[in-house]
């Protein structure tokens, strides 16, 4: 076996790995922006006659998905950063050293991402709007904040990045168990989803804040296995010849 780079990506790669999803964010963020489809979502989960958010502080809303949800993520970074480390003195481990570090880097780097978009961006809450019991006109996406509103930190959606950040198992592992990328893909959609329906049914995020979390996830992801692939293929980070 000798150590030598990975063959390039074909075209049947990028296609449904870069152009579709790339596609499929345009859409559906262009139909955010230039349509009330944030609003009419929102509509749905605030109660307009007792003005609140129901689910606001619901069981299933916020203990069950939002903080515990929270925790599934960090256990899973954690397991990572722990086989990564242990991958140094454990046998076994070892063939798995760089799928494990890059689900802890793709993890960490999506999140982060979407954390600092959250700061530098400045936008509010739909709980924070004037249409919805707050104090700040709405105003969408690229049309900015409103002269002389505090700085909000609601988007792109934080929570909702912690589970499509789990999306990094299938890049992770598609060289080597395709099955299992495949159910973490999933399951990282999914989860995803989920966290960002149950931020949306609280007032926390408006759909097109979930819809850019999931865009940052997967290309992070994506860019970080362009980078890492000549290590996740093999035991060893070698290509058979």
């Amino acid at each position: 076996m000798k150590n030598c780079p990975p063959a390039p990506l074909d075209t049947h790669f990028w296609f449904r790995h870069g152009a579709v999803p790339f596609l499929l964010f345009i859409l559906v963020a262009t139909a955010c922006e230039i349509t009330h489809l944030d609003l009419v979502l929102a509509d749905r989960f605030y109660d307009f006659t007792a003005g609140n958010w129901p689910a606001r502080r619901s069981w299933w809303a916020e203990w069950l998905i939002h903080k515990r949800g929270r925790d599934l993520v960090a256990v899973v970074a954690s397991l990572s950063f722990i086989s990564w480390v242990l991958s140094y003195q454990v046998a076994r481990l070892r063939t798995f050293r760089w799928n494990a570090l890059y689900l802890l880097v793709a993890i960490v780097l999506g999140t982060g991402i979407v954390t600092i978009g959250k700061d530098l961006t400045g936008r509010h809450c739909p709980w924070s709007m004037e249409r919805y019991g707050g104090t700040v006109p709405y105003t969408r996406l690229f049309e900015g904040n409103p002269p002389g509103a505090k700085k909000g930190k609601c988007f792109p959606a934080g929570h909702a990045a912690g589970g499509f950040s789990l999306m990094g198992v299938y890049f992770a592992l598609r060289d080597r168990r395709a099955g299992i990328a495949r159910a973490g893909l999933i399951t990282g959609l999914v989860l995803g989803t989920v966290y960002g329906y149950a931020q949306m049914a609280r007032g926390a995020h408006f759909l097109s804040h979930t819809v850019w979390s999931a865009a940052i996830c997967w290309f992070v992801a994506l860019g970080l296995y362009l980078v890492f692939r000549p290590k996740l293929k093999t035991p060893t980070g070698e290509f058979p010849s």
